[in-house]
């Protein structure tokens, strides 16, 4: 596919070309059929496996067996319909998991609670209906039989427990964790939170309260002094305060029981109601501020010198690192030559490092002079793209919306997975560690005293696990599932892309820019969905096709892993790798096919097809936008998110303290908010400025110089580069008045030129 190939022609501009607004019709119409088609069986599969539509093939399933915990025996604790022989207890009944000291785990029906601590006892099966048997004549009773039970460690007495999704979690084991935590919290916390007021003798004034509030004492000592009824936080090198600035000064100290997620004054109950009172200030930073940031930062890039400055500023930087870098690994080569406590091995590996350094450094070097005056196009591009987008405010919003048609969709589409991922066959096994010789027991098909024995008797450390076996159809069901979700998201990709586009190129192609607005971007996304939604299908369906044969071959290498086939995992990691440089590709050319349809309406195929050829014309120009937006995107995805953390920091921290545990929280969501934020912001941002990037190739390639649509700091861009590329070739170049002027060097084309 060289310059000679057939289709390597520059655009042609149509003879009633008026702009991406004109002359539209419906494109690809069967791949919005087979779209909807699939959604069509994923929803019938859905049905299936939720019981709506009964079918041989695909059984109902029940998300209980995925969550709840399960006997000894391998019952599934709430589902399996299975009587208890000694106890007469359906295992229906019992809900809840609780494990006994051995490990063993039994079906309960409620977890015990404070009021029920040391009221009665859980066991295994047998010896659970002996301690029933004395239940009526009181605890001592009880007791008397379970002592012999609990020295095997068959039983366990009823304690305060925690119902963790339908797990029995004792209260003392949460308890001794949360005080590990913090202890560790406490020698992490930071000097910077105390006040600087009133210090003196190494000890800092500071408020803490008229009393303990009943902390921990221990802690309350390690950490506060009190000298002539003042209180002080101690300010010792060994030990630092702060790490929750309004709890310190509260007087409150970090103990267990503020870390304990079960106590109403705890670690979680805190961080929700922190979340609770700064909620407003996390959404307005996280997402308002950080939205005004985004046009903040473009309007700053369309200040003259200052995305120019960056770009070159940032290309020097990077010269200068792996220059540094190398000169500071031949110092140390040549140091460690002479040093004793090094090899020479370690000397060399240094030197080597140096030469690979001072060689990237010479190849970016390299690259910079040959894409010179291609960065500075694409600093022009850029400029227009921050102009395009300022003037269409409301195109940043649309992944919000992309993201709420997501949601909509994985509402179902999580229910039916979910669904079909509990109608497997339960397979139990009885995992022992490597001491008892990594022996493992199935328990399908088993009967009830294998079952019985195999764990519980095999030794100290084995535990039961919970897996499932899926048929064939329900393998290929699940994998069509996938193809679903991933054809579907990337349906959502791909429309959002076309109408950034369309609205885009439609500001590019209009000579009246004060006409451009959002109304722009309504209209756009109007035309987008109405006559390209096909085509948005068809370039997602290939990258949906290109995923699922990735899973498929990761499936493969899994299978394979033990396998001492070596070429086949070679095989195997070769086509992995293939298929997802594959994927990189065709995203790039979809996008780029994406744009063409929103400039000329072309289908899929020929839109990809162009756009494929224009990549091959104008590859250095690509390039040199590619290292420009990158720098660009990254910039702004850094300022945004640190500049809303800090607006939010210093709002919480001069109006919110006294309402406030800590900040760590609202600020970890603010830093989250904001970078989604920010990640949404630069899509759009960065489709545009590839819109435009194209939008002026074709206006380049389409029209003469009086009659192109380039203006303002993009055009004389242009100008300046033609010229300069002009003279050095002992041209003329064509002047910046909109007349054509004949140069001497005709055998340069104007993209060269540029």
């Amino acid at each position: 596919m060289g310059d000679d190939h057939p289709d390597n022609v520059k655009l042609e501009a149509p003879a009633d070309f008026k702009g991406p607004g004109a002359n539209r019709g419906c494109t690809d119409v069967l791949c919005t059929v087979l779209l909807f088609a699939c959604w069509g069986a994923m929803t019938f599969v859905g049905l299936c496996v939720l019981g709506v539509i009964k079918n041989d093939m695909l059984k109902e399933g029940v998300p209980a067996r995925l969550t709840n915990g399960m006997d000894y025996k391998g019952k599934i604790c709430g589902v399996d319909d299975y009587v208890i022989p000694e106890t007469n207890e359906n295992v229906k009944d019992l809900t809840k998991a609780f494990y006994l000291p051995s490990g063993a785990p039994v079906c309960v029906k409620t977890c015990p609670t404070l009021e029920e601590e040391y009221t009665g006892y859980y066991c295994k099966y047998p010896q659970q209906a002996s301690i029933n048997a004395v239940r009526e004549n009181g605890f001592g009773a009880m007791t008397a039989y379970a002592s012999p039970f609990m020295a095997t460690f068959d039983c366990a007495p009823y304690v305060e427990t925690v119902d963790a999704w339908g797990y029995c979690v004792p209260k003392a084991a949460i308890t001794a964790l949360a005080g590990m935590a913090a202890d560790k919290m406490n020698e992490e916390i930071v000097k910077d939170c105390l006040t600087t007021d009133a210090e003196e003798d190494g000890k800092q004034n500071f408020l803490v309260g008229d009393s303990k509030n009943g902390q921990d004492e221990a802690h309350y000592n390690k950490y506060v002094s009190e000298d002539d009824d003042s209180k002080y936080w101690k300010n010792t090198e060994s030990t630092t305060l702060g790490n929750n600035c309004t709890a310190q000064r509260k007087g409150v100290v970090v103990t267990a029981e503020y870390m304990d997620p079960t106590s109403e004054d705890g670690f979680f109950d805190k961080a929700n109601a922190d979340m609770y009172t700064a909620q407003w200030v996390i959404l307005g930073c996280g997402c308002g501020v950080a939205m005004f940031l985004g046009f903040v930062y473009l309007y700053i890039l369309q200040i003259p010198g200052v995305l120019s400055t960056v770009c070159w500023g940032l290309i020097t930087i990077i010269e200068g690192c792996f220059l540094l870098l190398a000169l500071y690994s031949y110092n140390t080569s040549e140091t460690w030559k002479t040093d004793t406590t090094h090899t020479e091995s370690e000397a060399n590996l240094m030197l080597y490092v140096a030469y690979g350094c001072a060689g990237i450094g010479g190849i970016w070097f390299l690259v910079i002079c040959c894409l010179r005056k291609r960065i500075v196009l694409a600093i022009g591009i850029v400029k227009e793209a921050c102009k395009a987008v300022s003037k269409m405010k409301v195109i940043t919003m649309y992944p919000v919306m992309q993201v709420i048609g997501v949601v909509i969709f994985l509402m179902p589409w999580c229910t039916y997975m979910f669904y079909l991922a509990s109608s497997g066959e339960v397979v139990v096994e009885c995992i022992c560690p490597s001491s008892l010789g990594s022996s493992s027991f199935d328990f399908s098909g088993s009967t009830e005293a294998e079952k019985e024995s195999s764990c519980d008797n095999a030794g100290p450390g084995c535990f039961m696990y919970k897996s499932f076996k899926y048929d064939d159809n329900t393998k290929l069901v699940g994998l069509y599932m996938l193809f679903s979700w991933f054809w579907t998201s990337q349906f959502v990709v791909a429309a959002g892309q076309l109408v950034v586009a369309m609205s885009i190129s439609t500001w590019y192609f209009t000579r009246d820019k004060s006409t451009i607005g959002n109304g722009t971007f309504f209209s756009s996304a109007k035309k987008a969905m109405w006559y390209h939604l096909g085509t948005a299908a068809f370039g997602s369906l290939i990258i949906a096709i290109i995923k699922t044969i990735r899973v498929v071959v990761a499936y493969l290498q899994n299978k394979a892993k033990n396998s001492k086939n070596q070429v086949l995992k070679m095989v195997l990691c070769a086509i992995q790798c293939y298929m997802w440089c594959l994927e990189k590709c065709m995203k790039f050319l979809n996008k780029n096919a994406y744009i063409q349809t929103a400039i000329f309406g072309y289908s899929f195929c020929k839109a990809a097809r162009k756009a494929f050829f224009l990549i091959l014309r104008n590859i250095m120009r690509i390039s040199a936008v590619a290292i420009v937006s990158q720098f660009v995107l990254i910039i702004g995805k850094l300022f945004i998110t640190v500049a809303a953390t800090l607006v939010g920091y210093y709002y919480m921290d001069t109006n919110m303290m006294d309402q406030l545990n800590g900040m760590w929280l609202p600020i970890l969501l603010i830093i989250l908010f904001a970078y989604v934020t920010a990640e949404m912001f630069n899509e759009v941002f960065g489709m545009a400025i590839w819109t435009i990037l194209q939008c002026f190739v074709a206006d380049e390639e389409m029209f003469e110089p009086s009659e192109r649509f380039a203006e303002g700091d993009l055009a004389e861009t242009v100008s300046k580069t033609q010229k300069a590329a002009a003279a050095e070739a002992g041209g003329v170049a064509p002047t910046g008045g909109g007349e054509k002027m004949v140069a001497v060097a005709p055998s340069k084309s104007s993209e060269e030129l540029a």
